[in-house]
């Protein structure tokens, strides 16, 4: 347990060296040492793997770390643990573009978060679900599903949640031929996330509304948004 304990540490402070390779090895090396001694911190340490990873952009790794601490939690946890796992292995799985099975997992996930009340962890299921029929070009189900997540990130007043389930309802909208509908819902989403630093939801929403602005033939408009565009990826990509 020492010798786990000491390795683990190495890979924390690794990682705040932003060595995340270097981390994830020395974690590698406590985890396979718990899973010898059977230690209840297992599933603690492949969750802090899993994170690592996905920070990597390894989804297919975070994924399975996930899956392993899922899968302890299931047998010898605490529900709201399993829970939380599933939600994590879904937001992987939507990472590596399996969306039939982010449904699933989520949908899971979701039916343990209802029994224990817990709604804005509910809500991110909700958006999982959300996200994956926009992927596979459902519409009528991104728009049901987005908009269970706008009301309840709306009622929590979780501006996180308004703007990401805002961009995932207006998409549903435009698969379903509602430009004047997903451009309300974007603008929206614009506005809060313009001053929180998420460079990455700014860029998915700025990218939403150059596709209203084409189909709605505002094509002026589409080449200011572009520019504007080109000029935030060239500060933060």
């Amino acid at each position: 347990m020492s010798l786990a304990n000491a390795m683990s540490g190495i890979g924390f402070s690794l990682k705040e060296l932003n060595k995340i390779e270097a981390a994830t090895k020395a974690l590698d090396k406590a985890i396979e040492l718990l899973r010898t001694s059977d230690y209840p911190f297992l599933a603690d340490s492949l969750r802090t793997r899993g994170s690592w990873c996905g920070e990597a952009g390894n989804w297919k790794a975070a994924l399975e770390s996930y899956a392993e601490a899922a899968q302890i939690n299931e047998i010898n946890g605490v529900q709201e643990f399993y829970a939380r796992d599933l939600l994590h292995v879904a937001n992987c799985q939507f990472q590596l573009g399996a969306w039939n099975e982010t449904i699933s997992t989520a949908l899971k996930a979701r039916s343990i978060f209802k029994e224990l009340k817990m709604i804005g962890e509910l809500s991110w299921c909700d958006l999982n679900i959300a996200n994956a029929n926009v992927e596979m070009g459902e519409g009528e189900l991104a728009m049901t599903w987005g908009q269970r997540a706008l009301d309840i990130g709306t009622l929590r007043k979780d501006n996180e949640m308004i703007c990401k389930a805002s961009y995932a309802l207006a998409r549903g909208h435009l698969l379903r031929g509602n430009p004047a509908s997903a451009e309300s819902l974007l603008l929206e989403a614009q506005e809060i996330v313009s001053g929180s630093g998420d460079w990455s939801q700014l860029i998915k929403i700025e990218e939403a509304l150059i596709a209203v602005y084409k189909e709605t033939g505002r094509e002026n408009e589409a080449t200011e948004s572009m520019r504007r565009l080109s000029t935030l990826r060239d500060l933060v990509q």
